[in-house]
């Protein structure tokens, strides 16, 4: 019983799932929370988002000026603790 259970777990793979996101042009708000490294983009609800978290400043600086490239002119960037 006990190789049979081990077989199987030796041969169980993690299934892939690939997520998508809404297209970029549709972000209006971006919190950014530098104390914490997180960058949360809004939609239209500011209490709801995409969390990015990042364990180093560099990668955190990166992603926020590349959200400045792909985001719309009219995105409202706030930069304050996310509370949520």
């Amino acid at each position: 019983m006990a190789c049979i259970a081990a077989l199987k777990l030796l041969n169980w793979e993690n299934p892939i799932h690939h997520e998508q996101s809404l297209p970029w042009d549709e972000y209006n708000f971006v919190t950014v929370d530098r104390k914490r490294l997180m960058i949360v983009t809004h939609r239209t609800d500011v209490t709801l988002g995409f969390e990015a978290r990042f364990q180093h400043e560099v990668l955190f600086n990166k992603y926020l000026a590349f959200l400045h490239t792909v985001l719309p002119p009219t995105t409202e960037f706030t930069e304050k603790a996310w509370k949520w």
